[in-house]
C-alpha cells in the first residue's frame, strides 16, 4: 500500500490502528494542520462529529466516553489544543478514557515565530495517562511499527490496561502537503512507499495486558517457543525444564537448563534452521544485539507482571502480565541444547588456553569465584554483557538495568553488600569505578570485593561503528583516563591486588573475600585486543557448530 504523501500515510495508519482497537467515533474541531486526520477519518467511514469550539469538542467526546465509547478528538495546532484542558482534567479525575490527537507543526517551525505554533508536548502535564510524539512522518519501514505500536499503547493506557483509565495525548507533527492532491488534481508531494499494513485479519498491532493473545491461544503444545528472561522474570512462573530459554544474568534464573550459546548461534550461517516460531520476553530484555537481530522478524509476546509496556522494537503482538508458555518441540529443544553444550565446551576450552588476561575470561572466572550463597553485582556496558556471554554458573546477579547507566555503581554494590549476609563480588569497568569513586567515602565498610577491568577507557565503543572513524575516536569515545587504581585504593584505605595471569582471578578473589572490608582486584586489558578476543571466540563457536553438523 502506498500513500500520496507522508502526512496522509501517518494519518491513515494511526486511524486504521484506532479502528482495529474498536474506536469508531472521531470528534473533529476544524483546522488546517489537522486536515490529513479529519479528511482521512471521513473517508474511512468513522462516525465523525464536528464541533466548532475545541472546548465543546472535548466535553462532547467526554460524553461519548460516558456512554461507553472510546472517542478520539482531533484538533489543529496552537491554542486549539489548549482549549481541551478542561475536558482532559475532568476525564483525568473521573477516569474516563479519551484519546487526544493534536496536529502540530514540524520541529523546524517551533520557537521561530511561525503562525499558530506553541509547544504542545507536555501541555496537559500529569493529567494524561500517557503522552507521545513520534516526530514528523518519515518514509521508512520502521515508521509503520512505530505508529501502530504507539496507537496500541495509547488505547491500552486510555482503557486502564496499564493503570487507571483516563485521557492520553498523541501529538502528531505534520509537514506540508497536508492533503492528498493539489487544486489541479495532481498528487501533492512525494509518494510514501514504505509498507503501512496492519496485522492480518484486522487484529490490533499489540494487544494490551490481560487481553487474550490469539497467537498463544493457537500455539500447539510443541511449538518452537523461545523464552528470554530479563529483569522481574522471577515473578513469572514458567516451567523452565520444558522450554527453550535464555536467561540474562540479572534475571536470577540462569541455571543448568538455560541456553547460553544462542548469542553465537545467532550469527552462524545456518542459524535460520533453529529459528523459533515465537518469542516470549519476560521483563526488560535486550543485552545481546546478535540475538535481537536474529529474532527481529519472529512474532513476539512481551510479559511483565507489573504491566510495563516493554516493546523497544514496537513489534510485539501482545503485552501481557502473565502467559502460559507451551512446551517446546522436543526435537528442536534437544537440538538446541546439544548445540549449546558444544558451544559452551568449545569456548571454555579456548578461554582456558589463553596466554593473556582477557575480559571474557575475567567475567567467567569472577562468577566462578563467588562463594556459594554469595552475590555478584555487574556494572553496565561490557561487564554485564561479558557475563551474559560467558558466565557458566548459577547465582544471584544484580545490575542497574533500568536505565543501564554506569553511574552509581560503587554505591549500589556497597548497598547490596551491607544487607547481603554473604559474600559480595562486583565486576566493574574502570570508568564505572572512577565515575562513582566517591562512593568509597561511605562511613561504613561492608565486605565487598570489586574486580576492576582496567582497559584505560570506554571498551564498549570499540565494538560500535564509531570505532571505524579513528579521527578523534580516542579523545571522545575511548577516553583514556591514565589513573592508578592502586593509588585510589590507598587513598580510600582499601585492600588491593593485581591479576596479571589469565588463571589468577579466582584465587585473587578468593583471597580478597577472606579479608574484611572493601578490596579492589584489578586486571589490566587492552581495548583493541579485546575486540579480537571476542571475534575469535565467535569463530570458535562457529567451528564447533560446523563440526557438530558435518556428516
Amino acid at each position: 500500500m502506498t500513500h500520496p504523501n507522508a502526512s496522509v500515510a501517518l494519518a491513515s495508519t494511526v486511524l486504521d490502528e484506532l479502528r482495529r482497537h474498536g474506536v469508531s467515533d472521531v470528534v473533529v474541531a476544524p483546522g488546517s494542520r489537522s486536515a490529513s486526520l479529519s479528511m482521512t477519518a471521513l473517508a474511512m467511514g468513522f462516525d465523525v462529529h464536528v464541533e466548532l469550539d475545541e472546548r465543546s469538542a472535548g466535553f462532547y467526546a467526554l460524553g461519548l466516553s460516558m456512554g461507553g465509547a472510546l472517542p478520539a478528538i482531533v484538533t489543529t495546532s496552537g491554542t486549539a489544543v489548549a482549549n481541551l484542558l478542561p475536558a482532559v482534567v475532568e476525564a483525568d479525575l473521573s477516569n474516563r478514557p479519551l484519546i487526544v490527537l493534536s496536529a502540530d507543526r514540524p520541529p523546524e517551525l517551533l520557537d521561530r515565530g511561525a503562525n499558530q505554533t506553541i509547544e504542545q508536548r507536555g501541555i496537559f502535564g500529569s493529567r494524561v495517562r500517557w503522552e507521545f510524539d513520534p516526530g514528523p512522518a518519515e518514509d521508512r519501514p520502521a515508521s509503520n511499527s512505530l505508529w501502530r505500536s504507539m496507537v496500541s499503547r495509547a488505547v491500552a493506557s486510555a482503557e486502564g490496561a496499564v493503570g487507571r483509565p483516563g485521557p492520553v495525548h498523541l501529538n502528531l507533527p505534520f509537514r506540508e502537503p497536508l492533503v492528498p492532491a493539489t487544486d489541479d488534481g495532481r498528487t501533492a508531494g512525494a509518494r510514501f512507499t514504505s509498507p503501512t499494513e496492519g496485522r492480518p485479519g484486522g487484529v490490533p498491532w499489540t494487544l494490551a495486558p490481560d487481553r487474550e493473545v490469539p497467537a498463544l491461544e493457537r500455539a500447539s503444545e510443541h511449538e518452537r517457543t523461545l523464552v528470554i528472561l530479563g529483569d522481574a522474570a522471577g515473578r513469572v512462573h514458567v516451567d523452565l525444564q520444558a522450554v527453550a530459554f535464555v536467561a540474562e544474568p540479572h534475571s536470577g534464573l540462569r541455571d543448568g537448563y538455560a541456553l547460553t550459546g544462542l548469542h553465537h548461534l545467532a550469527t552462524h550461517p545456518r542459524a535460520g534452521d533453529w529459528l523459533p516460531d515465537r518469542v516470549v520476553t519476560v521483563g526488560r530484555v535486550g543485552l545481546s544485539r546478535p540475538l535481537s537481530m536474529w529474532l527481529a522478524d519472529v512474532p513476539t509476546t512481551a510479559v511483565d507482571p507489573s504491566g510495563r509496556w516493554l516493546d523497544p522494537t514496537s513489534r510485539a503482538e501482545g503485552m501481557v502480565r502473565r502467559v502460559a508458555v507451551p512446551a517446546a518441540d522436543p526435537e528442536w529443544l534437544a537440538s538446541l541444547r546439544s548445540i549449546d553444550d558444544v558451544i559452551g565446551r568449545a569456548i571454555n576450552s579456548e578461554l582456558d588456553g589463553q596466554s593473556e588476561v582477557s575480559e571474557p575470561r575475567l567475567a567467567r572466572d569472577t562468577a566462578r569465584a563467588v562463594s556459594p550463597g554469595g552475590r555478584l553485582i555487574a556494572a553496565s556496558s561490557m561487564p554485564i554483557r561479558d557475563l551474559d556471554l560467558f558466565m557458566d554458573v548459577a547465582m544471584p546477579v544484580h545490575a542497574n538495568r533500568g536505565a543501564s547507566g554506569i553511574d552509581g555503581f560503587v554505591s549500589t554494590a556497597l548497598g547490596v553488600a551491607s544487607t547481603a549476609g554473604g559474600p559480595v563480588v562486583a565486576l566493574a569497568g574502570d570508568l564505572s569505578m572512577l565515575h562513582d569513586s566517591n562512593g568509597f567515602l561511605l562511613s561504613e565498610r561492608p565486605d565487598c570485593v570489586f574486580v576492576v577491568v582496567d582497559n584505560d577507557g570506554g571498551g564498549i565503543f570499540s565494538f560500535l561503528p564509531q570505532a571505524d572513524y579513528q579521527d578523534g575516536f580516542e579523545r571522545i569515545f575511548g577516553t583514556p583516563h591514565g589513573r592508578s587504581f592502586e593509588r585510589l585504593a590507598d587513598f580510600h584505605g582499601l585492600g588491593f591486588a593485581v591479576v596479571d595471569e589469565p588463571d589468577g582471578i579466582q584465587s585473587a578473589v578468593a583471597t580478597a573475600m577472606q579479608e574484611p572490608g572493601i578490596s579492589l582486584v584489578v586486571a589490566k586489558t587492552d581495548r583493541t585486543a579485546n575486540v579480537g578476543v571476542h571475534r575469535r571466540l565467535t569463530q570458535v563457536a562457529h567451528h564447533a557448530i560446523d563440526d557438530l553438523l558435518s556428516p
